[in-house]
């Protein structure tokens, strides 16, 4: 894999073009091929396969065109995105046109989903507690996402775009006990000539973490409750998707059930009510405004923070040594960030996981360029770890101590997301 560092890829759109979507999905669960699937988010389940089924996991895809250009937006329910799937995924789909620098993958962060680290061929620790690298999991998984990007180019038809965003307060909350706290739910809506919608894409910020480490069903935990209760309530064969946002510091704020399981179904269910009100009164129009813009960002010096060993070394019995091998090869020197704006929407995406603050500077800025209806969507086509404020950062924790290019990597990465988000804002 070969970038430049300042690679900057854009589309922008006259107000003259249409734009063409098509949408697909396919299970990504590899159990139905009898393949031993490790589960993400926690080294307390030390590399030990999922040992059953709750709810299809899904990649779902959205390939756009305007002005013959191509561009991608895939949601997924894993942990996170390693880049060579994302880049595998493309070479099998083979879509003339469509370039890795203009593909948003944004992994939903399920812990109940499949293991990031276990897609991700950079990975050579043989370390269960932080998943071992699986050839036939990365072979499955890009084979499905290769297949639903086939069938959505194939279905590109002209579509008319809204979005709108609202607020679901005391739903979650910050678990580093800091005050902010980004309870928007922004949704995108796209209708097919004849009005009804073809995909509601949706973003809002939680950690997929209501299912403990103790539970080994493959799920995609509330984000796939949501989802399905959008596309159930909207009928048709309107796709629902989904993107995380800023969620480094947030966590979903529970709902009493009597298991796991049922809370993440009770919470999914509420925040996707709440999504499908609100997709429900969007008032689509046609495309005026239309960007897709890339960057590869050259990275601060990989380091350990201070407490890593005594942190999440421990969890996930990474020795010293390890996380040194590990930092060498497995987290890169650069990586992407995108800009997606579609009309009054906008989003920008980070390849890891931001804190809440830095979420909302990037927000604020995107409003102050006027955008009505901006969103962050974390990690999306790669993962660097935690993505911290400097003061958050010296504060340790576990979130600083699973972020590795020390505490300058959040300034860094705010101002090139704040940068790059006026461009895509004013159409370059």
């Amino acid at each position: 894999m070969r970038f430049t560092a300042l690679l900057l890829v854009c589309v922008s759109l006259s107000a003259t073009a249409q734009l063409r979507a098509g949408v697909a999905r396919e299970s990504i669960n590899p159990m139905e091929a009898k393949i031993p699937t490790e589960l993400g988010g926690y080294g307390a389940r030390e590399g030990k396969p999922a040992e059953g089924t709750l709810d299809t996991i899904y990649g779902k895809v959205l390939v756009l065109e305007y002005n013959g250009q191509k561009s991608a937006l895939i949601t997924i329910d894993t942990c996170s995105v390693p880049v060579g799937m994302v880049e595998e995924s493309l070479t099998k789909a083979h879509i003339e046109g469509l370039p890795i620098a203009r593909t948003m993958v944004c992994a939903s962060h399920t812990h109940t989903g499949l293991e990031g680290f276990a897609l991700d061929r950079r990975n050579i620790a043989d370390n269960p507690n932080i998943g071992i690298f699986s050839e036939p999991m990365l072979n499955f998984v890009t084979d499905r996402l290769a297949k639903a990007l086939i069938a959505a180019n194939a279905a590109l038809q002209p579509v008319t775009a809204g979005s709108d965003v609202v607020a679901l307060p005391n739903m979650n909350h910050n678990r580093r006990g800091a005050k902010c706290v980004d309870d928007q739910l922004t949704a995108l809506r796209l209708d097919k000539t004849d009005g009804k919608a073809l995909a509601v894409f949706v973003n809002y910020t939680a950690h997929g973490t209501f299912v403990d480490e103790t539970e080994m069903l493959v799920s995609s935990e509330w984000a796939g409750s949501m989802q399905r209760t959008v596309e159930d309530l909207m009928g048709g064969d309107v796709v629902c998707m989904y993107a995380n946002g800023a969620e480094g510091d947030i966590a979903p704020t529970g709902k009493n059930a009597g298991s796991p399981y049922e809370k993440a179904w009770n919470y999914g269910r509420e925040v996707g009510i709440a999504a499908w009100r609100l997709a429900e009164h969007i008032d689509t129009k046609p495309v005026t405004a239309f960007t897709v813009a890339s960057k590869w960002v050259m990275l601060p010096e990989r380091k350990s923070a201070p407490d890593f060993i005594k942190i999440a070394g421990d969890e996930y019995k990474v020795t010293q040594d390890q996380i040194d091998l590990l930092l060498k090869v497995m987290f890169p020197d650069q990586a992407p960030i995108f800009g997606f704006r579609l009309n009054d929407f906008q989003m920008m995406t980070f390849p890891g996981e931001p804190i809440c603050e830095i979420g909302t500077a990037v927000k604020d800025a995107l409003r102050k360029d006027g955008i009505a209806h901006p969103c962050v969507a974390a990690l999306t086509t790669d993962h660097i770890g935690y993505i911290l404020t400097a003061d958050e950062y010296r504060k340790s924790g576990y979130e600083a101590t699973a972020s590795f290019y020390g505490d300058g990597l959040g300034r860094l990465l705010q101002e090139e997301e704040i940068a790059l988000g006026a461009s895509v804002a004013a159409g370059k």
